[in-house]
């Protein structure tokens, strides 16, 4: 017993192990009996005591107890871990690796245990968020449509939805309005001083000449309020000289249908349109009615005897209210199935249609408007407004359907004063070039990201970024 003590006593580095030993584990050391068997159980408890620090502490105090084929650069090492979270929440963003210190059991321990010399560079990658969501964009409200009184204020609504970074879109209402987006008002009242008398005028009327001449065309002209009032210098005028349509218009007729019935009775009917020499339809009125081709033929039998056979009624010749409208009555029939027209004298005069009747438009209501206003920017693109009002007589028609919609005039119409100067601005002092207090990054811009990877000629990270 004694012997041991004194090979103990001799070996100093065994007596810093017995320290520790006899904190963790004394009880095994005291019933030892020989040399060799006391040493035994020293390296035996060492190694206990070294595999308990390591599962309960990420201390490296101990050097004894570990696997021989670790050495201690591979103790800790760098490990490339998960990607960060991506840039942007909806479409696509960009995403960065990092690289977390790991013990060799794989435990994360603080990262100057690992050389960082040798920490692997950050890559960076696409990803893919959730679909951006669409929203309702609005314009600044226009200028109202009165100078005083009672008018109203236009804006523009558009639905937009963000496709890609830097790729803002309109899309369709239904998009916005699937999502149960409200979409806000595109037009509202808006109140002026109170109005004066002005001047307030129909549309211009036909030009009354034929084709190659010149003629007259006419509009009403009326005040506000009691003629009196209105400035009378001003007023506008209520007839000037036209140019009558080209003479280019001439008839055009489609194709014979099918008879319809026995001689006598049956009718093949085919169409009859005045149109332009580009083929746009015009009013009837402007081709020579003497030249119009029959539009209804007799048929039936080979051999037809004459009878009275009606055409199409032509327009009525009033605008508005009451009128007449015409139409041609001939006695015609077939000889060996080609159409023949005959002398009124050769049909029974006593049953001879109707060639006019009289007809009647909707109530005499006319569109007025005021002049327009101002335009509402000084250059570029701008709005013009005015009033648009419908009179039955005398009478102002605020509800109902008296004017013809169709013939509506417009009551607002862009306007451009000059363009907008395009080149940039003088250089501004030094001391002008700080950041704007109100410039700040968008958080999920990445702005550190975008200065690395040279996006900032992009407008949308230009913009996203502009603090940076």
């Amino acid at each position: 017993m004694s012997a041991s003590h004194t090979e103990l006593d001799t070996d100093p580095q065994l007596e810093m192990r017995l320290d520790v030993l006899t904190v963790a584990e004394t009880h095994s050391v005291a019933h030892t009996d020989t040399q060799t068997g006391t040493h035994t159980a020293i390296l035996v408890q060492l190694q206990e005591v070294s595999a308990v620090q390591a599962a309960n502490t990420e201390s490296n105090d101990f050097d004894v107890g570990l696997d021989p084929d670790i050495s201690l650069a591979d103790m800790y090492r760098w490990k490339v871990s998960a990607y960060a979270p991506c840039s942007s929440t909806c479409t696509t963003g960009i995403t960065a690796s990092y690289a977390l210190c790991v013990r060799y059991d794989g435990t994360e321990v603080d990262d100057s245990y690992c050389d960082s010399l040798t920490r692997p560079e950050p890559t960076h990658e696409f990803c893919t968020g959730k679909e951006c969501p669409p929203r309702w964009e609005t314009s600044g409200w226009s200028e109202c449509s009165r100078t005083c009184g009672e008018g109203v204020q236009y804006r523009t609504v558009r639905c937009w939805k963000m496709l890609s970074p830097g790729l803002d879109s309109s899309v369709y209402d239904s998009l916005c309005l699937s999502h149960d987006l409200h979409k806000p008002a595109n037009r509202k009242i808006c109140l002026g001083q109170s109005c004066g008398p002005q001047w307030e005028v129909s549309q211009w009327s036909e030009c009354s000449a034929r084709c190659g001449s010149r003629g007259v065309r006419s509009r009403e002209v009326r005040c506000s309020m009691e003629m009196r009032l209105c400035n009378m210098s001003s007023q506008p005028i209520e007839s000037q000289e036209c140019e009558g349509p080209p003479c280019d218009r001439r008839w055009t007729a489609s194709d014979w249908g099918p008879c319809s019935g026995v001689c006598g009775e049956g009718r093949m009917v085919r169409a009859v349109m005045c149109r332009s020499s580009s083929g746009i339809v015009m009013s009837e009125e402007q081709c020579d009615q003497s030249l119009r081709p029959l539009a209804i033929y007799p048929c039936g039998d080979r051999d037809c005897a004459p009878h009275w056979v009606e055409q199409e009624w032509q327009q009525c010749n009033a605008t508005c209210g009451r009128g007449v409208r015409q139409r041609q009555v001939v006695c015609a029939g077939l000889d060996t199935g080609v159409f023949k027209e005959f002398p009124d004298s050769s049909c029974d005069q006593t049953n001879k249609p109707e060639i006019s009747s009289s007809c009647f438009k909707r109530p005499c209501s006319k569109w007025f408007t005021t002049s327009w206003s101002q335009c509402s920017k000084t250059c570029g693109s701008g709005i013009q407004v005015r009033e648009v009002k419908c009179y039955q007589g005398e009478e102002l028609v605020t509800r109902g359907h008296s004017c013809d919609s169709t013939l509506k005039p417009e009551a607002r119409q862009s306007c451009q004063i000059q363009s907008c100067p395009t080149e940039a601005p003088a250089a501004a002092p030094a001391a002008s070039l700080a950041v704007d207090d109100s410039c700040q990054d968008k958080p999920t811009a990445n702005c550190a990201l975008v200065l690395k990877v040279k996006l900032c000629s992009h407008w949308y990270y230009r913009k996203a970024c502009c603090q940076s």
